[in-house]
């Protein structure tokens, strides 16, 4: 082989490296870090500080624990990026705690926390996935807290991860629907009839079956996601002693409890609490307090599901 030749093939042999590594898919990881990169660069530029990730809605073929997934995915990512503040997990019970005192009217109408004074948050991340056969496809928003505004959306395909689903199930067991609270301590607290989720907004202008427009039915879910986190313990205690009941019976019951937790991390605590609960020798103890707390986020979850359905 001559010199020039020799060269010839060093180039080729160059290019050719750099196309193989270069043309590789990007994994699975590159997805959400590039969301993530995107809402700290949004955020950035846009001056918004704090931030809250909340469940993702599924459509389509998505399952529940891929929905799960892509909202724990796209929050890690973020925490690993650094470059935005986002809402500890262990702040949410402060913040469950000032929502509370301003609906119950104990605060003044000057110091009523609106959505956006919620712990300094100045927005929602959430969205929703669409499966297909092979893919899962994300839409992410970005929403004011205080105006419900949609501020940024961001689209993003990525595989569907098949042998994901059986790992993701962490909790496997029977339990009932929300719908059997209503028979729950009938003589300790009235507890209002469950409607089935109505999944479809009311039209394409963006408003809900109630007339409720789609940001404030959003801002509003924002809400009863932090008051689900400050009520879970004792929603798992509830739901333990309504199961240890002798004449309870599931076969009436069309959902799962805990269904309508949108965010990932406390719908698996509550699972791990209720099962906690289910199997402890005692039957557990609820406070006056602890079944209020069950009797005001029930109240919460059924008007914004008659007023909004899911979203």
């Amino acid at each position: 082989m001559t010199r020039t030749n020799f060269n010839a093939a060093k180039v080729l042999l160059t290019v050719s490296c750099a196309v193989l590594f270069t043309a590789q898919p990007s994994g699975a990881a590159d997805i959400y870090k590039k969301m993530a990169n995107d809402i700290a660069r949004y955020s950035a530029a846009n001056k918004v500080k704090n931030i809250a990730v909340i469940g993702f809605t599924r459509k389509a073929r998505t399952s529940r624990e891929e929905s799960e997934y892509v909202a724990e995915k796209l929050l890690t990512c973020l925490v690993k990026n650094g470059k935005v503040n986002l809402m500890e997990r262990n702040q949410l019970d402060k913040v469950m705690d000032e929502q509370k005192l301003s609906l119950s009217g104990a605060a003044d109408a000057a110091d009523a926390i609106k959505p956006g004074q919620l712990h300094s948050v100045d927005a929602i991340v959430t969205g929703t996935v669409f499966g297909t056969r092979d893919h899962l496809k994300i839409i992410a928003r970005i929403i004011d807290s205080v105006t419900g505004a949609v501020l940024h959306t961001l689209e993003a395909q990525t595989d569907r991860q098949w042998d994901m689903l059986d790992e993701a199930r962490g909790f496997e067991f029977d339990v009932p629907d929300q719908a059997a609270l209503v028979a729950m301590f009938g003589d300790e607290a009235q507890l209002p009839v469950f409607d089935d989720f109505r999944d479809a907004p009311g039209s394409f202008s963006g408003g809900f079956s109630g007339g409720f427009g789609k940001t404030e039915c959003t801002v509003r879910w924002f809400r009863v996601a932090i008051m689900q986190n400050g009520a879970v313990e004792a929603k798992a205690k509830y739901w333990a002693r309504q199961m240890r009941d002798p004449d309870f019976s599931a076969k009436d019951l069309k959902h799962n409890p805990g269904g309508e937790i949108k965010d990932p991390e406390v719908k698996r605590k509550f699972y791990e609490l209720l099962d906690k609960f289910y199997k402890s020798s005692e039957l557990p103890n609820m406070s006056a307090e602890e079944v209020s707390s069950v009797t005001d986020l029930a109240n919460e979850e059924t008007k914004i599901k008659n007023d909004c359905g899911m979203i």
